[in-house]
């Protein structure tokens, strides 16, 4: 019998680290051998979780949202919408990969969001495990999106204004009653003098403090020069970090 797929949603404010700690991510849980089928979903509008994984991929969701809007919103099933998600799916050596990507068209999606919910639930539940890459926004938090998420990440730096995007973050979870069972904060590129001062602060929004990504030069020259992540030295210090935070969040029942 299959287990629950674990959903795993990375959030906060841009700049703080989030993509690079979503891709330390999914290379532990490659390192640590705790899951077979992986799916990766980047849903930022940047696109950036590509480059870290070097993943090369041909479309995006979005681009096949545009493509079967007039189709079906003319009343057809959604089953080329599904055969077009199915291949926007990179697939690695490790783990699958999609990138959500705009919409570009005009006027309403309301339908065609309907049928694209239901293909990613059913899609999502194919795997062992789901991490996603959710923009620097709120929007998705409103919208419900990633509501199938077990595991909210909220990544801060040392910066008042990511302390103040993870406070709105926990509001909107609250008022919209999204059913995380684990809620958790990574503190990215940490002094040890300033790490009471995030974890004073999660404690005051209900979230734990899940650990730190400190500032490491193998990373920051990766992501200067375009690289992935996923040639970085298996004894990485920030790598080892991220692996105590997979083995731990992995655990920990959904």
């Amino acid at each position: 019998m299959k287990q629950q797929t674990r959903v795993i949603s990375f959030s906060g404010k841009g700049g703080t680290g989030k993509t690079t700690t979503a891709s330390l991510f999914v290379k532990a849980v490659r390192e640590l051998g705790l899951c077979e089928e992986i799916l990766v979903i980047d849903a930022d509008p940047d696109a950036n979780l590509a480059t870290t994984l070097n993943v090369k991929y041909d479309t995006t969701i979005g681009e096949a949202v545009d493509r079967r809007k007039k189709t079906l919103e003319d009343g057809v099933a959604g089953e080329k919408l599904r055969a077009d998600l199915y291949d926007a799916v990179y697939h690695g050596d490790f783990f699958d990969f999609v990138v959500m990507g705009r919409k570009k068209g005009s006027g309403c999606y309301c339908t065609i969001n309907s049928v694209l919910d239901t293909i990613f639930s059913e899609t999502m539940n194919m795997y062992d495990l789901v991490i996603i890459d959710f923009d620097a926004g709120l929007e998705h938090f409103a919208r419900g999106t990633g509501s199938n998420s077990d595991t909210l990440i909220i990544v801060c730096d040392q910066s008042k204004l990511s302390f103040e995007t993870a406070g709105r973050i926990t509001d909107i979870v609250s008022e919209i009653n999204l059913p995380y069972s684990n809620k958790y904060m990574i503190g990215c590129r940490y002094d040890d003098a300033n790490k009471p001062i995030l974890e004073n602060f999660a404690e005051s929004i209900d979230v734990e403090v899940l650990g730190y990504v400190g500032y490491d030069k193998e990373v920051a020259s990766l992501n200067l020069s375009g690289k992935g992540l996923d040639g970085i030295a298996a004894d990485n210090a920030a790598l080892e970090a991220v692996k105590e935070m997979v083995k731990k969040i992995l655990s920990t029942p959904a």
